[in-house]
This record gives structure tokens, C-alpha cells and sequence, in this order.
């Protein structure tokens, strides 16, 4: 078969997408640190417990960045900086239902016009979570509603089913209830329980983690194009732009992994700080 036959063959049945390469991606922080890891504080929303948030627009990491340096020194006293990344394939990221508002106009812009990220995400775990554990689902309706456990649980058990619970007069399925109530539970130890159940689903199909819409007004107003964002459930899967892989430390969660020597450059977008002596942080 000539070049030629074997391009028209090619053409003909469609070129194959590549699902290896990496994307880049950025993330702002306030913290020095030499690698990441899943945000340990039980007392975080849910779609920071699910992992790492990177940006697909560094002007957007940056925007993160400026908010917090304008605030109280305290939270920002290790100064700013934009950390340049590689994380998995965009298909290996499961995307994020963010309805439009019925009000936007078909030129809002998306981050203008779709629901919250931080609302989206969480709903979107717990109707994962709550499925898989009713007795979760259970003492949330217990906690959020006023209910009692036991009367609890058997709404839990219908809603989990597909079916709809009668509560307080009203009928709810799952996602009834959790777009009118939300799906963060109130107490610490089940708000990791659902991050970490709903991490653990959705690794299991194969996805690396989430995409969504940023849509945080402060940090999209500092001249930020793209609102791509990005979630990584494990620290392992982000490197940074200036690493050589090393088959050997694939499971790390150290960002310049095998380069060594590697010297301080001042902060900022695109810039990587000096970071061989810092603990791993979020």
C-alpha cells in the first residue's frame, strides 16, 4: 500500500484521537510546597476534599493568587506564585452538568450563566455517594431536614432506589431533593465519607477527575479568557511542565520528581519556585 492509499485509508476511517498526551494546566497558590496532596481538613466543602483544582488559563491560577495576596497577610504570607503543570488527557476528566440559568441571555457569558462550580461538584458527588450509601444519605436528611434517623433511613433507601420519599409533606427523589437542599452533609467525618466515595466511583470507571466551569467572579474579573478547571483526585497525576519523568517515582506525588539542581526563579505566571525543601501541601 502506497503513502498515499494508506492517508486516504486513514481519512476514510476517521484519524484516532490520542488520549496519552497531557494537558496544561496551572494552579495559584499562596503556600510553598514540593508537591500535592488531597486536602486532609475534614471541615473543607466537597469539591475541595475531591482533589486538586487546576486551571486551564494561567491568567485564571494567577486571578486565584492576587484575591488572596489583597487580603489579610496572614493567609497569603508566603507570598504568590502560579505553579505550571501536566495533568492527564482532557478525556480522562468527567465533565460537570452546570445548567444555565433561565435568565441568561445566549451571550452571558458561561461562567455568568451556569451554576455555581462549587454547588455543581458537590451535587454531583452526592448523587453518586448517596446511591452508593444510603445510610449517608440517611443522616443527612436526619441532620439537614430535622428527621428522625429511623424514619430517615427508609426515605434514604427509596431515594437511593430511584424512587421518592414523602418528607415533611413534600415528595423528593435524589435529585429533587439535593438541588433544593444541597448535598453537603453538616457533620466532618461524612463530608470526607462522600468526597472519598465519590472519588473512589468514579476512579473505578477510569477518570483521572473532574472538569467544570469556574465561575467565581473575583477570580474570572482578572483577565482571565478560559474558565476551564480542572480536579485531580490524586497528587500522583500532576507533574510540572519542567520535570523528566522517572519510571521509577511514577507514584509520587513530587512535582519535579528526577530534576534535580534545580534553581529559583522568580514568582509568578509561568514561574516555578526553588521547592526542595518544602512539605507537601494542597
Amino acid at each position: 500500500m502506497s503513502w498515499r492509499e494508506r492517508i486516504a485509508k486513514m481519512l476514510a476511517e476517521g484519524v484516532p484521537t490520542r488520549t496519552d498526551l497531557p494537558t496544561r494546566a496551572y494552579h495559584g497558590t499562596t503556600r510553598e510546597f514540593t508537591g500535592f496532596v488531597n486536602n486532609p481538613d475534614p471541615a473543607t466543602s466537597v469539591d475541595r476534599a475531591l482533589g486538586t483544582h487546576l486551571a486551564k488559563d494561567p491568567a485564571l491560577s494567577n486571578s486565584f493568587v492576587m484575591k488572596y495576596l489583597n487580603g489579610p497577610t496572614d493567609v497569603a504570607k508566603d507570598g504568590g506564585r502560579v505553579v505550571p503543570a501536566v495533568i492527564p488527557h482532557e478525556s480522562k476528566f468527567l465533565e460537570v452538568p452546570q445548567p444555565r440559568y433561565d435568565w441568561a441571555k445566549p451571550d452571558t457569558p458561561a461562567w455568568q450563566a451556569a451554576q455555581t462550580d462549587a454547588r455543581a461538584v458537590e451535587i454531583m458527588a452526592a448523587k453518586v455517594a448517596y446511591r452508593r450509601d444510603p445510610a449517608l444519605l440517611a443522616r443527612y436528611i436526619s441532620e439537614s431536614r430535622n428527621v428522625p434517623l429511623d424514619e430517615a433511613a427508609r426515605h434514604a433507601d427509596a431515594m437511593a432506589a430511584g424512587k421518592s420519599a414523602a418528607i415533611h409533606g413534600r415528595d423528593y427523589d435524589l435529585s429533587r431533593f439535593l438541588d433544593n437542599y444541597g448535598g453537603q452533609p453538616y457533620n466532618d467525618a461524612d463530608r470526607k465519607v462522600l468526597a472519598d466515595t465519590a472519588r473512589q466511583a468514579w476512579q473505578e470507571q477510569g477518570y483521572a477527575g473532574l472538569k467544570y466551569v469556574n465561575t467565581a467572579p473575583l477570580e474570572m474579573s482578572f483577565g482571565a479568557k478560559d474558565p476551564t478547571s480542572y480536579i485531580v483526585f490524586n497528587p500522583k497525576d500532576i507533574r510540572s511542565q519542567f520535570a523528566r519523568f522517572d519510571p521509577a517515582k511514577a507514584d509520587s506525588s513530587n512535582l519535579l520528581s528526577s530534576v534535580a539542581g534545580m534553581a529559583a526563579v522568580p514568582a509568578g505566571i509561568g514561574a516555578l519556585v526553588d521547592q526542595s525543601s518544602y512539605g507537601a501541601r494542597q
